[in-house]
């Protein structure tokens, strides 16, 4: 595809690179739990467990780095660049809603109310203050902490699930709330700053020839499309193979 000295214009290859092992492992982590939901697997549950969180993380922080050179560009052009990040808001809130309707319609009791994209979408905006700390922004381990030692103990009805505090007995497959994972985003913010000052890379990394590397890359240019086509090709795949499941879309 590309020439070991050459990427496209305007991205790094190793961001591009994590961002498409973050997706592929999240396609590999979903097809499990469709497996699980609808065909009852239960071999190796804690490693599955373990896996889709490594898989989250990943995906979560490499969001949070790609914003930092995002904004940080942007900044360049246009000291005040809101309209930007409101529409990115918009675009990824406005899918993730189209994915709570599909859900609430077609899987019984599954409906997807607050998943990656509706996370990203509020992300967006929650972050451009946070920008101004750069490697100083220790902030992600407020909402690390807060999420895995606090909200999580709130029981409330739907209105507080973005924050973290879920109904009694409340399941949904993909579920990304502000705390804990904000705190991982603004990681990957800070790790950013560090290695990507002003959106520019501090050090030299020529692509490797390797096709591995260049597929993955190209998958994490295009993970919007993969992560909403995904879904449907793997249940299109077990009802080809299975045939009828119960639970799943006719």
């Amino acid at each position: 595809m590309f020439g070991a000295d050459m990427y496209l214009k305007g991205r790094y290859w190793e961001v591009d690179l994590l961002r498409g092992i973050g997706i592929t492992m999240m396609v590999v982590s979903n097809f499990v739990t469709d497996l699980q939901l609808f065909l009852g697997y239960s071999q190796h549950e804690l490693f599955w467990w373990l896996f889709a969180r490594v898989t989250a993380s990943i995906f979560v922080f490499v969001s949070g780095l790609s914003l930092w050179i995002s904004y940080s560009r942007t900044l360049k052009k246009n000291p005040r660049p809101y309209m930007k990040y409101l529409k990115r808001f918009l675009k990824l809130f406005g899918l993730g809603m189209v994915i709570t309707g599909v859900t609430h319609f077609f899987l019984d009791g599954m409906t997807i109310h607050f998943g990656v994209l509706h996370f990203l979408g509020v992300a967006s905006l929650l972050a451009v203050p946070f920008h101004r700390f750069g490697p100083k922004n220790i902030f992600w381990a407020a909402f690390f902490l807060a999420g895995s030692q606090v909200v999580k103990n709130f029981h409330d009805g739907l209105v507080l699930l973005p924050l973290g505090a879920m109904p009694e007995d409340y399941f949904t497959p993909d579920y990304f709330p502000i705390f804990p994972w904000f705190g991982v985003f603004l990681l990957g913010m800070a790790v950013g700053s560090v290695f990507y000052p002003g959106g520019k890379r501090k050090f030299s990394l020529p692509l490797p020839p390797n096709p591995v590397v260049h597929f993955l890359a190209f998958a994490g240019r295009h993970t919007l499309l993969i992560y909403l086509v995904h879904q449907p090709v793997l249940v299109g795949l077990l009802r080809l193979v299975h045939g009828p499941i119960p639970g799943l879309p006719i």
